[in-house]
C-alpha cells in the first residue's frame, strides 16, 4: 500500500479514537450540566458539617499577590474556627515572608501560619516540598490547595467543602479559568484552557479523571499520607496535582475523585502575557509526562498528541501531496466539530461564551504549538519562578 493510503488509515484511526474520548467527556459534562440546573431549581445549599479546612498557599516571590489572597481567605463565609491558612514559602527572594508576617500581626483574629524552610532544607526546593512542609503542621481534615496568583469569591471554601460532603470523595477537583485577557495571545490561551478544563470536568464526571489543577484542589490529609504524598516523583518540577491524583486513584479507585461543578468554587488566574512565558509554562506542564503511570492517562495523552502530530504532518505534506492535504484538512475540521460542544459547554459554565469567536484561531494555534511543546517538554529545560529546570 502506498504512503498516502497508510497515512490516511492511521490518521483516520487516530481521529476516530480521539473523537470517541472527547464525546465521552462531553457526555459527562452535558449530563452534569442538566443535573446541576435541576438541583439549583429544586434545593438550596445544604448545611455544612464541621469539617476543619487547612488552606495551603505555596509561595515564591509573590509580594504583589500575598496580601490580596490572604484577605480573600479572611473574607470567606466559612466559619473561622474551622479554618486555617498556611503560607508555605519556597525560598522567596523578595519580601513575601515579611508581608505575611505583617499581615499576621495586623489580623490577630484570623488563623494564619507562615512556614519557612530552614537552612538544612536548602536543597528541598519546589512546590511539592513546600506543600509537604505545610501538611506536617496542618490541623485540618481537608487540605485545600491554591496558588497565590489566583482570585476567588467568598463562597469558595464552602462550595469545595460541599463537594466533599456530597461525594465523600478523597479528592475534589475545583474549576479554574483565565481572566483579564488583554491581547490575542491571552484570549487564545483562555479558549484553550476552557477546553482543558472541559476535559478535566468531563473525564472526572464519567469516573475516569485524566487531569486536575493545583490552583484549586482539595484532598483529605489522610489520603495524602496513605498514598505517600509526592514520594516517587520529587524530581519533576511540575505535577504536584497530577501525581497525587494518580496515587489516590490507585489507592482508592475512580470514585475517590470528584469534580465540584459549581461556579461558587471557581478560582481565577491570568494567562501568560508573552509567547515566551506561555511556551515555558506549557513545557513545564508537559515535562511531568515522563512520570505518568496511569494507563488511561497515558492513552489519552498519547492519542491527543499523535492526533495533532499526524494532522500537522498531513497538512505540511500537502506541499508535495495535495490530495493528502485535502484529506487531512477535512479530518481537522471534523476534530474542530468534535471539540466544539465540550468547549461550548464549559465556556457557558464559566460565563466565557464571548471568547468562542476565537475558537478557530485557538485550534489552529494549538495544532502548531502542541506538537513542538509536546516534544520539547521531554528534552529542554524551562524557566519558572526565577529557576531553570534541570534534566
Amino acid at each position: 500500500m502506498e504512503f498516502t493510503g497508510i497515512f490516511t488509515i492511521l490518521i483516520l484511526l487516530l481521529v476516530a479514537s480521539y473523537g470517541f474520548l472527547i464525546l465521552r467527556f462531553t457526555y459527562g459534562l452535558f449530563k452534569q450540566e442538566n443535573t446541576h440546573s435541576e438541583n439549583i431549581q429544586k434545593q438550596s445549599r445544604p448545611p455544612l458539617t464541621k469539617v476543619m479546612v487547612s488552606v495551603i498557599i505555596p509561595v515564591r516571590n509573590e509580594i504583589h499577590n500575598i496580601n490580596r489572597i490572604l484577605n480573600e481567605i479572611r473574607l470567606q463565609d466559612y466559619p473561622a474556627d474551622l479554618l486555617e491558612a498556611i503560607v508555605t514559602d519556597d525560598f522567596s527572594e523578595d519580601h513575601t515572608c515579611a508581608f505575611v508576617e505583617k499581615f499576621i500581626r495586623l489580623s490577630p483574629g484570623f488563623p494564619v501560619k507562615l512556614i519557612v524552610a530552614g537552612p538544612v532544607e536548602k536543597e528541598k526546593t519546589g512546590k511539592k516540598r513546600a506543600i509537604e512542609r505545610a501538611i506536617q503542621v496542618t490541623s485540618g481534615d481537608l487540605i485545600l490547595c491554591t496558588d497565590a496568583d489566583t482570585r476567588r469569591e467568598p463562597h469558595w471554601i464552602s462550595s469545595m467543602v460541599e463537594g466533599f460532603e456530597k461525594s465523600k470523595a478523597k479528592m475534589i477537583l475545583g474549576p479554574v479559568m483565565f481572566e483579564n485577557e488583554r491581547n490575542l495571545l491571552q484570549k487564545i490561551q483562555s479558549v484553550e484552557f476552557i477546553g482543558l478544563m472541559g476535559v478535566t470536568a468531563g473525564s472526572a464526571l464519567i469516573g475516569r479523571p485524566v487531569m486536575c489543577n493545583g490552583a484549586n484542589l482539595a484532598y483529605t490529609r489522610e489520603a495524602f499520607r496513605e498514598v505517600g504524598g509526592f514520594i516517587g516523583n520529587e524530581q519533576f518540577t511540575s505535577g504536584d496535582d497530577q501525581f497525587l491524583m494518580s496515587g489516590i486513584l490507585r489507592k482508592y479507585g475512580n470514585k475517590a475523585i470528584c469534580f465540584q461543578y459549581d461556579r461558587s468554587a471557581l478560582v481565577c488566574t491570568e494567562p501568560e502575557r508573552t509567547l515566551s512565558g506561555f511556551l515555558h509554562q506549557r513545557i513545564r506542564w508537559v515535562s511531568k509526562g515522563r512520570g505518568y503511570r496511569d494507563p488511561f492517562v497515558i492513552t489519552v495523552a498519547g492519542i491527543t498528541y499523535f492526533t495533532q502530530l499526524f494532522l500537522l504532518a498531513g497538512m505540511l505534506s500537502g506541499f508535495w501531496l495535495p490530495h493528502l492535504f485535502l484529506i487531512t484538512l477535512s479530518l481537522w475540521i471534523v476534530k474542530l466539530l468534535l471539540d466544539y460542544p465540550l468547549v461550548y459547554l464549559m465556556a457557558r459554565f464559566l460565563d466565557k461564551k464571548g471568547l468562542l469567536g476565537y475558537y478557530f484561531i485557538a485550534q489552529a494555534f494549538q495544532l502548531f504549538y502542541m506538537v513542538g511543546v509536546g516534544l520539547a517538554g521531554f528534552i529542554f529545560p524551562f524557566n519558572w519562578k526565577g529557576r531553570t529546570s534541570r534534566r
